[in-house]
């Protein structure tokens, strides 16, 4: 195989992954999980080289809990020019071992020999006493994967919920009794390689995968019983009692004096709630870390000038709580963590803490890690689906929602030419969403390198000046401003101008024909454009677009396009704006096609037509 027919684009391909899990017991170690897996993979381009360095992570919590690996072996085979298979073998003094936390580590080698055309292999065992907490499989890669399949053997005592997630579809799906155990084997054929498009939250929210759930053991050595399968009300009261959540909230005296200092300045809550947002954004700096749990005492945190998700959003909460205001932490799972589902309450599904503040009966929701937002706007990474609140008598649900669009609007103010010159003005802002990006991109590069990149997604506009106008205002507008010259923005044939309507640049983002994943816009989107023409003298509109106005079905996108001459002068007006933020694979082809009629739209030309021969 030089090209895998199925996906010619592929760099290599799993030809096999086959995976063995069984729980067993010995009596110096007690119940553990025994795993074994074998892999074999195509490599078809250089690009793949890579895929010949393995990585296989595993945990040494204690000497009672620990993972281990045994039994590495690989080997590349490459065919020779006569037709003869060389086999070479991964050598043992090659296998190395890292630590990359306190807790994690792995087993990493390199397949020697690896050119195109190589077929690597290798096999491992791993031993694990996480019997409570079996590996999840991966079906599904970036690559394509000609076959996978899993083997999962349970003896008694130990019962679990098999989770399944993902668009394949199992080829094999059995179970039998074998004596007291119980043997399951699922597989998978010819699936697609999982890459990552544009909209995409994660491909991991849609990897071919089953996870397993422990729901109860009845052990010789237990008296009746034991189940694991917790509900909510479990879950918070132990967050609630947990040093690293609840506890923590309980330790915030530090806050006291800052407290009172911020309600000190105003009798009016939202005031007071925005302060104390201020506040910890201005003394905190989030580390980049997502968690609900703290790593150190918000005291030391707070020392420390930095912190995690928890830390720094607990802190909000502490110091709202200290000002006698009514918050709660919210936990939550972000877009990239993948999608929570609320029927398994499983406190692994979470990877970030927000803070919420009721204000007049009405939730507000808090992130103090994100610093180009004002209070009561989450980031994108946090709107996906809903958070819970925790509480010991009130827990209840948030929808995630986003209370902001990512909204452009660009007005231009142009004089046109008898020789289709454009001169004048132009203001592009940004609000909600699409200022805070703005202002990302504004802190990681410099002011000077912002604007040139801005100038490069028109490239047709020559500026002779360009301001950004605030910058560093989170509760206002920001704008780009400037003169620009279009010297080509007009055409001309004989005596007639032919003039694009809005000098701006659309594609439409959605190429593929077909998509086979959720589109995923983070928020809601508003783009809106108006434009007004000074026309030279001499010349009048001899034809124009047509007026227009698209509907997405249920009302989820809308655009309207208008063109009117008045008294000498031409004006244009283009609004695009979805009311929804995802878009199931079902509606993406009403979704592309509504984008094609929007660039085709502003594709249509303003015929101008010379009435004089000066």
């Amino acid at each position: 195989m030089t090209v895998y027919p199925a996906d010619s684009s592929a760099e290599a391909v799993v030809l096999s992954d086959l995976g063995k899990a069984s729980i067993t017991k010995n009596d110096s170690r007690g119940y553990y999980v025994y795993y074994e897996r074998h892999v074999r993979i195509k490599i078809l381009k250089k690009s793949a080289f890579d895929r010949a360095t393995v990585t296989i992570p595993f945990h040494r919590v204690r000497v009672d809990l620990h993972e281990e690996i045994s039994d590495i072996e690989g080997m590349t085979h490459n065919q020779l020019a006569d037709g003869s298979i060389k086999v070479d073998k991964l050598a043992k003094d090659a296998i190395f071992e890292e630590r990359r936390t306190e807790e994690r580590y792995v087993k990493r080698f390199t397949l020697p020999n690896v050119r195109v055309g190589s077929v690597i292999e290798f096999r491992y065992t791993l031993s694990s006493d996480f019997v409570f907490e079996l590996r999840e499989w991966n079906f599904q890669r970036d690559i394509p994967v000609r076959w996978s399949q899993y083997d999962l053997n349970l003896i008694p005592g130990f019962e679990y919920r098999i989770l399944f997630q993902g668009y394949e579809s199992l080829v094999i799906d059995k179970n039998q009794q074998s004596g007291s155990d119980i043997q399951y084997r699922w597989a998978m054929k010819d699936l697609v390689a999982l890459q990552e498009e544009d909209f995409m939250a994660t491909p991991d929210n849609y990897r071919a995968k089953v996870w397993f759930e422990l729901i109860r053991t009845t052990l010789p050595t237990q008296v009746g019983p034991q189940n694991f399968a917790k509900k909510w009300e479990d879950l918070d009261k132990f967050l609630l009692s947990y040093d690293k959540f609840g506890l923590a909230l309980n330790r915030t005296s530090f806050l006291k004096e800052i407290a009172s200092v911020l309600k000190s300045q105003s009798s009016d809550t939202l005031k007071q709630i925005t302060a104390a947002y201020q506040y910890i954004h201005q003394a905190m700096t989030w580390n980049g870390q997502r968690s609900i749990l703290t790593r150190n005492s918000l005291k030391n945190a707070f020392d420390a000038k930095t912190g995690n998700t928890a830390e720094l959003n607990l802190m909000l909460v502490g110091l709202l709580r200290e000002m006698d205001l009514e918050a709660y932490p919210v936990i939550l799972s972000t877009k990239q963590n993948g999608t929570l589902s609320k029927d398994y309450p499983l406190l692994s599904r979470f990877d970030y803490v927000v803070a919420v503040v009721i204000l007049a009966g009405k939730d507000l929701l808090l992130d103090v890690c994100e610093p180009d937002l004002r209070a009561g706007v989450l980031p994108v990474r946090c709107l996906n689906g809903d958070g819970r609140l925790i509480h010991i008598r009130r827990a209840r649900w948030i929808p995630l929602t986003p209370v902001e669009k990512r909204r452009e609007t660009g007005q231009f103010l142009l004089k046109m030419t008898r020789e289709g010159q454009l001169d004048g003005t132009i203001s592009i802002t940004h609000t909600g969403y699409a200022a805070a990006e703005s202002r990302q991109r504004l802190r990681a590069v410099s002011l000077e390198k912002f604007g040139e990149e801005f100038k490069s997604r028109n490239p047709d506009w020559q500026w002779s000046k360009l301001e950004v106008q605030n910058a560093d205002s989170i509760y206002l507008p920001l704008s780009i401003r400037g003169n620009v010259t279009l010297a080509e923005g007009v055409s001309r044939i004989q005596n007639r101008l032919f003039l694009r309507p809005l000098p701006i640049f659309m594609q439409n983002p959605f190429k593929s024909p077909e998509r086979r994943f959720p589109v995923d816009m983070g928020v809601p989107v508003e783009k809106s454009f108006a434009a007004t023409y000074m026309l030279p003298e001499g010349y009048t509109v001899e034809e124009l677009p047509k007026n227009i106005a698209l509907v997405l079905p249920g009302n989820a996108g809308r655009f309207t396009f208008m063109a009117q001459q008045e008294q000498g002068k031409l004006q244009v007006a283009s609004r695009l704006s979805f009311n929804k933020a995802v878009f199931s694979p079902e509606e993406y082809g009403a979704l592309r096609e509504f984008y094609n009629q929007v660039i085709a739209k502003h594709a249509e030309q303003v015929v101008l037509k010379k009435t004089d021969e000066k």
